[in-house]
């Protein structure tokens, strides 16, 4: 009697151990992977393209956090990136978007006039209301 007694308190002692643990897993709110941390990707990618369909390499797409208008100067540039040889610019945001509420950012595209300056070449203003996680693949028409 004595045994079955033991025998049946260790079960249940193993029992709410098991379920008092995996109670506590399901209410954690830190993520592992056996080491690794999971990365939230947040990315915008633009390929300058003419309305006849041709790719602009070395074109200079910006991002700014406010609209760009002709009678004013820039805004404040938070990144920018020069298409690659397929007119393809890649913002990596993945540091600088870390927040899960959107914020509106805009793109323009640019081609520099050899003083310093910019030439304003976009044809389409995309914008995009950007959160942690998005991942955005469009394009920007470009004269």
């Amino acid at each position: 009697m004595k045994t079955n007694f033991f025998k049946a308190t260790i079960l249940a002692l193993v029992t709410i151990f098991t379920i008092s643990c995996s109670k506590d897993d399901d209410s954690s709110s830190t993520e592992t992977g056996g080491g690794s941390s999971t990365t939230t990707n947040t990315w915008v990618k633009l390929t300058a393209i003419t309305s006849a369909g041709v790719n602009k390499p070395n074109y200079i797409i910006m991002m700014f956090d406010q609209p760009v208008t002709s009678s004013s100067a820039l805004p404040p540039i938070k990144k920018q990136i020069t298409t690659d040889a397929n007119g393809l610019a890649y913002f990596d945001l993945n540091t600088m978007v870390t927040s899960t509420t959107p914020t509106t950012y805009y793109f323009e595209a640019f081609v520099s006039n050899g003083s310093g300056g910019y030439i304003w070449k976009s044809v389409s203003h995309p914008t995009y209301n950007i959160a942690k996680g998005q991942m955005i693949t469009s394009s920007i028409i470009v004269n």
